[in-house]
């Protein structure tokens, strides 16, 4: 018993002490406030049924991959796959195929692509991270404040809007976080760093095999650092883009000379990208992206001037000025993952998502000092406080978080029927239905995800669907069926007839 009374002691003060050391830490309260907010922002919206229609798209390709229908190359949405094509190719497919690694290894639970999602969020944190730590890798004291550039890019609305469906945005954008930090670690070097640029190139490659062109815009860093800094010769920029760019050459012969990756990537590009380019425009005008961005970094604008405006008043140092070009060196660098989509009219806000980092980046650099010192100063009783409040708050959004299970976060009606239809009838049925339904891309995508039953217009199928009590025009032999439905009618071939 006395043993035992003596390491219930131990234990005890060992927690205590531990305990006392994380209260002593001034920035851990942010940190803590900044997972919370990351949690809050994303995880209530995931662990609920409903997703964005390209998402759901995406998301269906992959289980049918992981259950053998397609092939990397030739992925799979359902017979009818999009403009009468053989096979799915509204991507390149490596997102398509890493996803379905997962849906193999997790199943086919709602909750995989959730997972999925959440992971892409862990990784793009743990990158910027790691990016924050090499900017300071000389002022290890700033390092501690890394939960800045977290804060300034989950709060983005369409970055934590992305993270909460499953885009293909958040897998690019993990190869360019990966890309951006070997080439930041080789560009402050003095030594060229051969297979650092090879190593980055292959990760811009991986990144442009995610969701194509745009995921190349890094192949500018080099040029920016040379044009910023100062720090660089033109003729080591030079060496270091042509490495770059050789690599991605190397990638490219080998993905041209393999037939199956030459015929599946020709394809993507002159049957889907660049004939979508050139005949269908989803915004007017050309400048819609720039307002989109003003409007998307409005938060991280306003956080910069509150913050100026109290360091201000407080005599505080605005800005490090040992890192006013980083500063404009990352914000340019999110301008060129941003800018180029003026080139074309298929614009949408989350297009920018692999370009948001960069700008947190940059807001943090603005911020961090004024920051630093303030919370620096903050007394030992406060931050005590703060802890206890921001560890409340932690367990208060992941209690939130969980109460949502079972919840459907958008599509309720659909979703619902969806799941009653699919429950009633054969999976990999081919199900009829009106022209308003078959126009709706969310409708076939939850038919597909959940219970492979594609939908087309004919009427001769045994199952026809239509809106709520929209019977005019329907053939005699289709007799309704009798279900609770919300949003559709279900029909069913007479056979009596």
């Amino acid at each position: 018993m006395n043993f035992e009374f003596v390491n219930l002691q131990y234990y005890i003060r060992n927690v205590l002490y531990l305990s006392m050391k994380l209260i002593a830490k001034p920035f851990l309260p942010f940190w803590i406030f900044t997972l919370a907010l990351m949690l809050v922002l994303t995880l209530p919206s995931l662990i609920q049924d409903g997703m964005f229609n390209d998402a759901l798209l995406y998301t269906s390709v992959s289980r049918n991959l992981a259950h053998g229908m397609g092939s990397f190359w030739f992925p799979y949405f359902d017979p009818y796959n999009i403009i009468g094509l053989n096979s799915f190719h509204e991507q390149p497919p490596l997102a398509f195929g890493i996803q379905s690694l997962f849906f193999r290894l997790l199943g086919d639970s709602m909750y995989t692509e959730r997972i999925y999602t959440l992971l892409m969020l862990a990784l793009s944190a743990f990158l910027i991270k790691k990016i924050w730590n090499e900017i300071f890798c000389q002022q290890t004291e700033y390092q501690a404040m890394g939960w800045l550039s977290w804060l300034l890019w989950i709060s983005i609305p369409v970055c934590f809007w992305s993270y909460t469906n499953n885009m293909h945005e958040n897998t690019m954008g993990v190869f360019i976080l990966g890309a951006c930090l070997v080439m930041y670690k080789a560009l402050k070097r003095e030594q060229l760093m051969v297979a650092y640029w090879v190593l980055a190139g292959l990760l811009l490659g991986l990144a442009a095999l995610t969701k194509g062109f745009p995921g190349l815009f890094p192949l500018s860093f080099p040029f920016l650092y040379w044009a910023i800094t100062h720090e660089s010769s033109f003729r080591k920029m030079l060496l270091q883009t042509l490495l770059l760019i050789a690599t991605l050459v190397v990638v490219g012969v080998a993905l041209y000379l393999y037939t199956p990756s030459h015929d599946s990537l020709s394809i993507y590009l002159f049957k889907r990208a660049f004939a979508r380019i050139q005949g269908a425009h989803s915004v007017d005008s050309r400048f819609f992206i720039v307002f989109r961005l003003f409007s998307e970094l409005l938060p991280q604008l306003c956080f910069t001037i509150v913050v100026y405006l109290i360091a201000r008043s407080q005599k505080i140092k605005f800005m490090l000025s040992g890192f006013n070009k980083t500063t404009l060196l990352f914000f340019a660098l999110g301008l060129c993952g941003s800018l180029p989509l003026m080139l074309t009219k298929v614009q949408n806000g989350f297009y920018m998502v692999g370009a948001l980092p960069y700008f947190a980046i940059a807001f943090a650099l603005l911020n961090v000092h004024s920051l630093y010192i303030f919370i620096s100063n903050i007394k030992a009783s406060v931050s005590k406080n703060l802890l206890m409040g921001t560890v409340l708050l932690l367990f208060a959004v992941l209690f939130f978080s969980f109460s949502k299970i079972g919840g459907t976060v958008r599509d309720k009606s659909i979703v619902h029927d969806v799941h009653l239809i699919g429950k009633n009838i054969p999976a990999f049925t081919a199900m009829g239905c009106k022209k308003d339904i078959y126009e709706r891309w969310e409708i076939a995508c939850y038919f597909v995800r959940y219970y492979n039953i594609s939908l087309n217009k004919a009427d001769t199928n045994q199952y026809f669907l239509t809106m709520k009590y929209d019977s005019i025009g329907l053939p005699n032999h289709l007799l309704k069926m009798e279900m609770d439905l919300e949003m559709f009618d279900l029909y069913k071939q007479n056979t009596g007839l």
